[in-house]
Formats: C-alpha cells, sequence, structure tokens
C-alpha cells in the first residue's frame, strides 16, 4: 500500500489506540522482502544447513565472542542460546531471526535511515506492520531448531547485556523459512489477515528524520556511540535538503 509519511502517522496512531500486539520493521528498499540476514548470505540453502549453523559455526563464534565480552552464553538451554543470537544479530552477524520493533516510529527510523541522501538507490522504503498477536493465537510458536516443518515464530529473548534491544524496543521473529514475507502470505485468509506492508516515497526522507528526531529518535538514542552522534550530526546538517537519485 503506498501512503504518505503523515498518512502513515495516522495509522500508527490507530494501531497504538487498539491496543493489539503489532510489530513493525522497516526497510530502506520497498523491493525487499522479509529474508534474514543469514538466508541472505547462502550460507544456509537447506535445513542441514540451519542445524549445522546452531551447533557448529554458533559455539565457534560464542568463543570469539566470550573472550573480547568477558561473558557467557549457555547454547545448551534455549534461553541462553536465544540471548546470544540476538546479541550477534544486533552486532552485525547473520543470524536467522529479522528484527522488528513495538515501535512504528522506530520502524520509520531504521526505512529511511537506511537512505543514502545523496545518491538514493531506490524511490521508495517499506514498512512492515505485523499482527503478531493474531500470528501467535492462530500458529503453533517453535523454538527448536531442529523443527522442520516450515514456521515462523515470535522470540522475546532477555534483553541483559542487549542495550540495543531494550532502546530499540525491540523483537524478533525466528523462522527456518527462506522468504518470511511469503510464508505469512500463504498462511492469510479473507478471515485472517496478519501483515502489512507500507510503500512510502524515499523522497520524504528528510522530513521524517527530522520529525522522529524531535520526538527523541536518532542513532544517538537507538545506538549511542560516537560514531552515532556524528551520525545525527550529519542528518541535521543535511536538514530539508532534497534526495539525490542515481541518473
Amino acid at each position: 500500500m503506498k501512503i504518505t509519511w503523515n498518512e502513515y502517522k495516522n495509522i500508527a496512531s490507530d494501531n497504538i489506540e487498539k491496543d493489539i500486539f503489532y510489530m513493525y520493521r522497516g526497510q530502506s528498499d520497498s523491493n525487499w522482502t522479509l529474508i534474514s540476514s543469514l538466508v541472505r548470505t547462502g550460507i544456509v540453502q537447506s535445513l542441514g544447513d540451519f542445524q549445522a549453523y546452531f551447533n557448529l559455526v554458533l559455539p565457534q563464534v560464542k568463543e570469539k565472542i566470550q573472550a573480547w565480552e568477558g561473558r557467557d552464553w549457555n547454547l545448551a538451554d534455549q534461553l541462553g542460546l536465544a540471548e546470544f543470537v540476538a546479541y550477534l544479530q544486533h552486532n552485525g552477524f547473520p543470524t536467522p531471526l529479522l528484527d522488528w520493533t513495538l515501535s512504528p516510529y522506530v520502524a520509520a527510523y531504521f526505512a529511511f535511515e537506511g537512505v543514502d541522501p545523496f545518491n538514493a538507490k531506490s524511490e521508495s522504503v517499506s514498512i512492515y506492520c505485523f499482527n503478531a498477536g493474531a500470528w501467535r493465537n492462530k500458529f503453533k510458536q517453535e523454538n527448536d531448531i531442529a523443527h522442520e516443518p516450515s514456521h515462523v515464530s515470535l522470540l522475546h529473548p532477555r534483553i541483559v547485556g542487549n542495550h540495543k534491544l531494550a532502546l530499540q524496543q525491540g523483537c524478533f521473529t525466528f523462522s527456518n523459512v527462506i522468504d518470511v514475507e511469503v510464508h505469512i502470505r500463504d498462511c492469510e485468509t479473507e478471515a485472517d489477515h496478519f501483515l502489512d506492508k507500507y510503500i512510502l516515497k524515499a523522497d520524504e526522507r528528510p522530513k521524517v528524520m527530522k520529525e522522529l528526531s524531535l520526538m527523541g529518535i536518532s542513532a544517538v538514542q537507538l545506538m549511542p556511540s560516537i560514531e552515532s552522534v556524528c551520525k545525527k550530526a550529519l542528518n541535521d546538517l543535511i536538514g530539508l535538503s532534497p534526495i539525490r537519485r542515481l541518473p
């Protein structure tokens, strides 16, 4: 559905008033579907690859992360495994998780922040709204990595040691399918609708980023670091300059 930023804000306000368990995800190119970073690497092409990732790859990664962080995760425990994979997801290592947020405005930030204001590669961004409450009530949620039937399950690991997760009001979907969006669409019927995709013009980036900054939603608040301070300073400098596109 193609909408404007003002229309999106109205939808977000309506959703908040409904008090329904919605999850949101922003993507800087509206042509992208819901595919995890692990799948995009090409490492996983079968269920066997998926299980090898958990059984062989993660223990090796954990050893390196543990030496740096000085803390341990029990990968034999589902809670510990979930926390570790969520930690990796928020620190750039490919995982089978998809990042979502409980905030429609945080999702908007990540949709528009990914647009290069000096050389935009896409004319539009997308923001997904997932009725996670209805999905959870309709379909059994799985956290067993050996589970073979296709599934998309909600994941809410503890935020211990993962500040970004707390600041971004983050949550995840965990799945063993290639394309999460296709799977959800295939499960929809006339009576059961779970996923909306809103498409907004990338040209609205300057206005959106300025409004979100005034709401207290910027790189500094969501990912505190000197790099984020510089990123916000650049966005403030850009101001209301028009977005440039590739010829």
